[in-house]
């Protein structure tokens, strides 16, 4: 797993002293205790995964048999919303909830009508993404720390109370982060994990700002490969205990996405963002707060070349900042890379790996977010997101 983006002036990359990557997340921090309300209505997109309402009867009418008649009702089988009941579900990721009914000579599955949630008025479309309202940074040790106002696309994935990677809002209901933010030999259900927005930092709680989110969907790129981080790219649907998606406040918004196979030009100067590491004298500490940094995009014969060899990937680029100074590190994973172009923020990059932290001629590496746009329009069903009508067309 590769780290994360942690941003410091003067300090960076070296974080990862005691790892020759950047790939882990290994941060505690104090729960943060909140009920949890049952989803009565499917936000729309969803497949009805987090659906924990009551209906009971199929689309035709006919009565739900209880769960617990045709298996074991274990922790797996809670956490997917089943027991001694017969209400309707999706514990298999199907096209929405259904149950088991009895038929003349036989069981069978049947769908449920599940009701609409209905939408919250304040959703970004991809008329109003990339439009931000920066706050003034304040520095602190070695970095440049920012109110999440000035990346309001900002997301922080937890699993259970360990913060874990960010990630990025592209749209109300999806975030995209890293593939290898969620191994396989470490999967956990859906419903241990947390996505917030709005949060200035990771061991602190402000309702004024924070939207809070369950995952009702993983969709890990198919294709990813754990030895060189090809295809690090993933997607997390997102809901909240009424069932709606993120609402646009200053602090919660969508990044744009630009359009497929599009690229800044080299040496054009980024963004990235982060709750990651940062230096604090001769130690590494973890920052917790949102940091962001500049960094310029290099190109493929400079960083094959001189840096990584042929280790780069062509779903990959790398970015620096011009002294080595400021970089992505542990804690960064799946956070954004984004550009800014006509006053909008667009999303170019997802922070994947790297050599050690703002280590001179070891640049971050980063998922090329413009060779996926078709991938993200198929698993999201939201094909205008993803045709960057918002960037600038030459005529």
């Amino acid at each position: 797993m590769w780290l994360l983006i942690t941003l410091l002036m003067t300090c960076s990359l070296h974080e990862v002293a005691e790892s020759k990557y950047w790939p882990w997340v290994k941060n505690v921090i104090e729960p943060v205790k909140e009920s949890k309300h049952d989803v009565q209505c499917l936000a729309k997109g969803s497949n009805g995964n987090e659906y924990r309402g009551t209906i009971s009867v199929t689309s035709k009418g006919h009565k739900c048999l209880y769960w617990d008649r045709f298996q074991h009702i274990g922790h797996t089988a809670i956490s997917q919303g089943l027991g001694s009941h017969n209400y309707c579900r999706n514990p298999n990721n199907r096209r929405g909830p259904w149950c088991w009914v009895s038929r003349p000579n036989q069981i069978v599955r049947r769908y449920c009508d599940i009701p609409q949630c209905e939408e919250k008025k304040d959703q970004d479309t991809e008329m109003t993404c990339g439009e931000r309202t920066p706050k003034v940074n304040f520095k602190i040790i070695g970095g440049s720390r920012a109110s999440i106002e000035s990346q309001p696309w900002q997301a922080a994935i937890f699993r259970g109370d360990l913060f874990i990677c960010g990630g990025t809002l592209i749209a109300p209901c999806w975030v995209l982060s890293a593939a290898h933010c969620f191994p396989l030999s470490k999967r956990a259900t859906r419903g241990q994990y947390s996505v917030y927005l709005g949060k200035d930092a990771t061991n602190q709680t402000d309702l004024r700002k924070e939207q809070k989110f369950e995952v009702a969907k993983f969709v890990l790129h198919q294709e990813y490969d754990e030895d060189d981080f090809n295809n690090d790219i993933a997607l997390l649907q997102i809901v909240d205990s009424n069932g709606q998606c993120a609402q646009k406040t200053p602090s919660v918004r969508t990044a744009c996405l630009p359009p497929a196979h599009h690229m800044m030009p080299y040496g054009s100067f980024c963004y990235i963002s982060g709750y990651g590491n940062e230096r604090n004298g001769e130690s590494f500490r973890y920052s917790r707060y949102m940091k962001e940094a500049q960094v310029q995009i290099l190109s493929p014969s400079k960083c094959e070349g001189g840096y990584y060899g042929k280790r780069i990937t062509e779903n990959q680029f790398c970015a620096a900042s011009p002294k080595w100074t400021e970089d992505a590190c542990q804690g960064d994973s799946g956070g954004p890379l984004l550009c800014e172009v006509n006053g909008r923020m667009f999303l170019f990059g997802v922070i994947s790996w790297g050599e050690g932290c703002a280590t001179k001629s070891k640049p971050g590496v980063y998922t090329k977010v413009t060779n996926y746009n078709n991938w993200i329009a198929k698993q999201t069903g939201l094909p205008t997101f993803t045709e960057g009508i918002m960037y600038p067309q030459k005529d």
